[in-house]
């Protein structure tokens, strides 16, 4: 013989029905707390991600700039040997060339 319990009455499969109903809140309670945590942690790393990438950004543009003002300052002390150099000693074509540029510099 099969030992089977007696099904529950009424009152018993109420109270159990609002058990279940109870757990299955509290759960839905954190799940949903625990996905607006994630999706504030997602807002936070983007945010995070745009500011790193704006100042990588302004970064690359003061690196930008530097190199440009090197070679301004490079090409005014090219220009600057061209104007004190001595061309009584070269050939008349290196002397005319150099006669030329230091005409163009002026």
């Amino acid at each position: 013989m099969i030992y089977q319990d007696r099904p529950t009455g009424q009152k018993a499969a109420k109270k159990q029905l609002k058990r279940r109903q109870c757990k299955d809140k509290v759960g839905e309670v954190t799940v949903t707390n625990l996905l607006q945590q994630f999706r504030d942690t997602l807002v936070e790393i983007e945010d995070q991600k745009k500011q790193d990438r704006k100042i990588i950004l302004e970064q690359q543009v003061m690196m930008i700039q530097q190199s440009q003002e090197k070679q301004e300052l490079d090409k005014i002390e090219k220009k600057e040997q061209i104007m004190k150099m001595n061309i009584s000693n070269l050939n008349p074509i290196s002397a005319a060339y150099f006669q030329n540029r230091k005409l163009e510099i002026m």
